[in-house]
């Protein structure tokens, strides 16, 4: 499903590429370079290489920000914006200096204005409005109205007014017109993402957002207008009127014939059990989003931005229900706007500091004051349309405060829409022979855009704390505390069944555990005694996620360091014992009690019970199996059937080792993650004459540690050692994997043993080449002196992780059932994840510090040992 949204906005930039190159080459030939001409034409592939940059860029920036509290303080467009004025800087500065990029770079900025226009405004608008919901647009609908209608020519005129009487510059009637609609209109593309990020209610997000996506249409509409008269069109009153009326009227009613035709498809195509209805979906949005736009805008000549706004509200009210698989449409459209976006405010970042070289130092100051009127006038607006929009707010809901009008004024962000509109107006100067003027229209644009971004979105959220707007109500704050407290108590009932159901884990260390269920729960408490009794502080989600880390840091010693004084008391003898038997005290005792006669070779730190082919089920009849019956499997005892025996149990370890990746059990970043699937499907190769996964995973688990291959491999690769184990020779490998090798063959044998899906004979020799396997597994541990204490460790890992999967899980359950929101499960999951990252830090400190001691222990016994046999000589 994803695909078919990728494939598609693709398909938008290769257009976007061609139409790059044709811009470049015409310029060129117009120029008369027939060289450079030839050489665009040589090379049009070059353009794909600056928007994968720009996306390159966008995903280290969310990447980072997601880990990086001071990343995290800056709004994402604000950051994309930053990076590509350090782009251009370095491509200008340079005298277009970086090769290829370069290249790229400068057919991106000779692109026709249009093609950014149809290529991304479709899919960014569409996205935002189709994720309105309908009854918030309704009782809101006539408040976003006079905003964006009267609004937008009040905008219009007090700008005009700063434009034409103002500016020193002395631009023509119609061309202060066209600047000053292109100014009047905030950009829903960077509004609607802010007032996202930080949790503005709903009413108020409605009123803003839905302004942003109205007027951003109207001002086009205005823009059509001036920018037609511009160009030498005759101009009258009602041409004017009638072309308004005509391009906004029917924009909207073309989009809301085209959101209905679209949900009415999608209704024929919303069977959950066809596969491919979810495709058809995903595809029938995008293509509505595209064809409304592009049809009303080039071949309807009505308003394509108000077309694809009213299709996707349409599609908003109708279609939800209709969706088959919800994630699916979700991920797909926030990838398109995740893409359109990134691209879209890098390019404008480029723009921007272009225009900046193309200026005198004078223009700097009539920017800063463009920025100041063009804030007052917005105050203003909104000023004079408040009473109106209380009058038809409807309910006291609706009604907008003074706090809530603030907002709206400081909100009124600029992007990359006005951009796109500045450059079409450039070129159309540029050939009246005014290239001046257009290079400053396109500054004080791209300029101003820049400001509104760098200090209003910057300084958005702490306006929304300062003014109390995000402060939720005191029974709220009541209800997260409780579930915060709920959330420990399911960790605690988690950990007890775990340890009751599972004897793996009797081997968990309770004080390690606890304590770091203890971390968890202080922070929990923390953050909730925080928002409650610092409600006023100015801080947005950003400084909460610092506080955080913080406070983190200064936990780092949460754990008791009494319990790893009882370690060290008992690592010597441990150490010796193993190193002389193989087993510990306890299974030495457990082995001398008659009582205990048939569990004494279990190993109480591993949880399992001896493996008896002979006994439980394998005394049953040796009927015909399930195999035998299904697929008439030959004589037992054949050579084929011992095949497709191994190949069963292959494909059961398989899923058992997804199985402990999914439950925690064995981390995804973990050697293990990538080695023990291999070596399936290693053994799935030799199953004709053996299990043989151990000896084949074996062969990849030890690495020499000081090899400049296995460095440059670790550096590389995606997966990481958790509990690194050196051994004799210089090798190393990670107790992780060979401890989940051991627990899968267990629980599959185990499994084999209470089922009838193999004959008697067959499950015998299958489970005896596994406790083959199991027995060099074990071999190597002894070899190394890694007993009941390592294995300890990672199993108190492994308990940690578990309990956090069941965290999520819960806080997922709690989204779907409605008590919290989408961005409170953002924050308890963001608490969960850094307990969990504390945690596996924690305990793999204490696995590596163990494991060393163990090692420094058992080398002194052996070297005691040697000088007493020597002196005994």
């Amino acid at each position: 499903m994803r695909a078919v949204g990728l494939l598609l906005f693709i398909a938008a930039q290769l257009t976007a590429v061609l139409a790059a190159t044709e811009s470049n080459s015409t310029d060129t030939h117009g120029d008369g370079d027939a060289e450079s001409h030839g050489e665009h034409h040589t090379h049009p592939h070059v353009a794909i290489l600056f928007p994968f940059l720009a996306m390159l860029t966008g995903i280290s920036i969310t990447h980072l920000g997601s880990r990086c509290a001071v990343v995290a303080a800056i709004p994402y467009t604000v950051s994309l914006l930053i990076a590509g004025v350090l782009l251009g800087a370095m491509h200008i500065e340079s005298s277009q200096g970086l090769g290829t990029l370069s290249e790229s770079i400068a057919m991106w900025m000779a692109i026709d204005p249009h093609v950014i226009l149809y290529s991304f405004l479709p899919v960014l608008l569409f996205g935002d409005a189709m994720s309105i919901v309908w009854h918030d647009f309704r009782r809101t609908a006539l408040q976003c109205a006079i905003l964006a209608g009267p609004g937008v020519l009040i905008g219009t005129g007090l700008m005009f007014i700063v434009s034409r009487y103002i500016f020193p510059y002395g631009w023509g009637d119609f061309e202060c017109a066209a600047f000053a609609s292109v100014l009047a209109a905030t950009d829903p593309v960077a509004v609607v993402g802010l007032l996202k990020e930080m949790g503005a209610s709903r009413v108020l997000t409605m009123q803003i957002a839905g302004e942003s996506l109205l007027n951003d249409g109207v001002a086009i509409v205005v823009w059509l207008v001036f920018f037609d008269f511009m160009k030498g069109k005759d101009a009258d009153g009602g041409t004017i009127i009638g072309s308004f009326f005509r391009l906004a009227a029917g924009g909207t009613a073309f989009g809301m014939l085209c959101g209905l035709v679209g949900a009415r498809w999608m209704s024929l195509a919303s069977d959950r059990l066809v596969h491919s209805d979810a495709l058809v979906q995903v595809a029938v949005t995008i293509t509505v989003a595209y064809l409304a736009f592009f049809i009303g805008e080039n071949e309807l000549k009505v308003s394509g931005v108000l077309a694809a706004i009213f299709a996707a509200l349409m599609m908003s009210k109708y279609a939800k229900p209709l969706v088959c698989h919800k994630d699916g449409m979700e991920a797909v459209w926030h990838a398109m706007e995740y893409f359109g976006n990134t691209i879209l405010f890098v390019l404008c970042g480029l723009f921007a500091y272009e225009s900046c070289k193309k200026v005198a130092w004078a223009d700097f100051a009539w920017l800063i004051l463009l920025y100041i009127l063009a804030t007052m006038a917005r105050a203003l607006m909104v000023a004079v349309l408040w009473p109106v929009v209380n009058m038809v707010g409807g309910s006291d809901v609706t009604k907008t405060t003074w706090k809530e009008c603030t907002v709206m004024i400081w909100g009124g962000l600029r992007g990359a829409v006005g951009l796109a509109l500045a450059l079409s107006m450039r070129n159309e100067l540029i050939a009246q022979g005014k290239t001046e003027t257009a290079d400053r229209m396109v500054f004080f644009v791209s300029g101003f855009a820049a400001l509104t971004l760098l200090i209003n979105a910057t300084t958005c959220g702490a306006l929304l704390q300062r003014l109390e707007l995000t402060k939720p109500p005191e029974a709220q704050v009541v209800i997260l505390t409780t579930l915060r407290k709920v959330l420990v108590s399911v960790s605690k009932k988690a950990f007890q069944d775990r340890l009751a159901e599972d004897g793996r884990f009797k081997a968990v260390h309770q004080q390690e555990l606890d304590a770091l269920l203890e971390h968890l729960d202080e922070e929990l408490s923390h953050r909730g005694h925080e928002q409650h009794s610092q409600e006023a502080e100015v801080q947005d989600h950003t400084q909460l996620v610092g506080k955080s880390t913080a406070s983190s840091s200064d936990n780092t010693e949460v754990v008791p360091e009494a319990d790893d004084v009882l370690q060290e008391t008992s690592v010597e003898p441990l150490s010796a014992k193993v190193a002389e038997t193989g087993t510990t005290e306890e299974e030495q005792g457990t082995s001398s009690d008659p009582a205990n006669a048939n569990t004494q070779e279990q190993h109480w730190w591993w949880g399992f019970e001896k493996i008896q082919p002979a006994s439980g089920s394998m005394n049953k009849s040796t009927g015909h199996s399930y195999l035998e019956k299904r697929y008439g499997v030959a004589t037992l005892g054949t050579h084929q059937e011992r095949i497709v025996y191994r190949k069963l149990f292959l494909s059961m370890l398989r899923a058992e080792y997804l199985h402990l990746m999914d439950t925690g059990m064995l981390p995804r970043r973990a050697e293990g993650a990538e080695l023990l699937l291999a070596s399936i499907d290693a053994a799935d190769d030799f199953a004709s004459i053996g299990l043989n996964d151990w000896k084949i995973l074996q062969g990849q688990l030890l690495k020499r540690r000081g090899s400049i291959l296995v460095k440059a491999r670790e550096m590389l690769s995606p997966y990481f050692a958790f509990a690194p184990v050196t051994v004799s020779g210089g090798f190393v490998f990670d107790l992780f994997t060979v401890v989940a090798f051991i627990d899968a063959h267990h629980t599959v044998c185990h499994r084999l043993l209470q089922s009838d899906c193999l004959s008697g004979n067959a499950r015998h020799d299958i489970v005896a080449e596994s406790c083959t396997e199991l027995e060099a597994a074990h071999q190597l541990l002894k070899e190394n002196c890694i007993g009941a204490q390592q294995i300890s460790k990672v199993r108190t890992m492994q308990l940690a992780t578990m309990l956090f999967e069941v965290q999520k899980e819960q806080v997922a359950r709690w989204l779907e059932m409605g008590v919290i929101s989408d961005k409170e499960m953002e924050e308890l999951l963001h608490i969960i994840k850094h307990g969990l990252e504390h945690s596996q830090e924690t305990m793999k400190k204490k696995v590596l510090n163990q494991m060393r001691k163990a090692r420094e222990t058992m080398m002194t016994f052996r070297s005691n040992t040697g000088l007493l046999s020597r002196e005994t000589e």
